[in-house]
């Protein structure tokens, strides 16, 4: 993922502009061309860093609006899956990967899950992957570099099943209770 874009009606539609005509441009060129998914981040960057975008301003990691969490919730993942086949707790990463969708962080690994503590879906063992502060315990909100939540939480669900299921569809179902 090269991030996202965001902006007013007009921006957004130059940027589609821009993008459909590098689109375009690259698919006719047998060198620009590749089968593989995803090929539109290169062109995403193409566009970005050799300026074709007016107004365009990349913002730091967790410090705007978007938050894209895929890289560190996979880390976070991975990591997980092989703690539990480290500690012996199943037999395989494929094993494993299966009880962490279906059980999430803390019972993976061995911690108490409390069910009034849905919110806190964190494992409290440091991981070392640089995740403090990454998440209120007490809310479940992943958090920017300030500490507030981040407004819009891009591909969560590299954090695996168990977390769309387990605080994702919860903290909806929490804030609708509230409001009526």
């Amino acid at each position: 993922c090269s991030g996202s874009a965001m902006g007013s009606r007009e921006g957004i539609l130059e940027y589609i502009d821009v993008m459909v005509k590098e689109f375009d441009y690259w698919k006719e060129r047998e060198n620009c061309r590749s089968d593989m998914v995803g090929d539109d981040q290169a062109i995403h960057n193409y566009v970005f860093y050799n300026k074709q975008l007016k107004g365009a301003v990349a913002i730091p990691h967790r410090t705007g609006a978007i938050h894209v969490v895929g890289y560190m919730a996979d880390k976070i993942f991975r990591k997980v899956i092989r703690k539990r086949v480290k500690m012996g707790l199943s037999e395989d990463k494929f094993e494993a990967e299966e009880y962490v969708n279906s059980h999430g962080y803390k019972m993976s690994l061995g911690e108490p899950s409390e069910e009034d503590r849905w919110r806190d879906w964190m494992v409290h063992q440091n991981l070392g992957l640089g995740e403090d502060g990454f998440m209120d315990r007490e809310t479940g909100f992943i958090l920017n570099l300030d500490g507030k939540p981040s407004p819009q939480v891009h591909q969560y669900d590299r954090f695996g099943l168990h977390f769309q299921s387990n605080f994702v569809e919860r903290m909806v179902q929490d804030i609708l209770d509230k409001e009526k």
